[in-house]
């Protein structure tokens, strides 16, 4: 029989329903659930991910970092936020379009051009 232990691995990996995937270094790891929420934070290196647990598709540990999302930013042309196919917060978590924003940055996406968005 194998034992296997979280200090073992690297990484704890968020799997959202929506593919995407968010990982956070293993050691030092705390997880805390508030009613719908699981918030999940580092002591030693201050990440965090706050999830609603009704969009966790499963957690895994391992030693790679399997984090998704957009990883570089080029815009010829502006374009507004009416016309976006997607809003993503710098995170990488894929907002409802339509949805009011608060304040804040995001990169929102029309085809293939993405483009930052400050809302004041």
């Amino acid at each position: 029989m194998a034992t296997v232990h979280a200090e073992d691995y690297y990484y704890l990996t968020i799997v959202e329903t929506d593919g995407t995937k968010t990982s956070l270094t293993a050691v030092g790891l705390s997880m805390t659930f508030s009613s719908d929420k699981l918030t999940i934070t580092n002591a030693y290196t201050d990440e965090s991910k706050t999830i609603l647990l009704s969009h966790l598709a499963s957690m895994n540990f391992s030693n790679n970092d399997e984090t998704t999302g957009i990883r570089s930013i080029q815009a010829d042309t502006a374009f507004s936020i009416d016309e976006a196919d997607a809003v993503y917060t710098l995170q990488g978590q894929k907002l409802p379009i339509g949805a009011t924003l608060p304040k804040g940055v995001y990169l929102i996406r029309k085809g293939t051009k993405i483009q930052k968005l400050q809302v004041r």
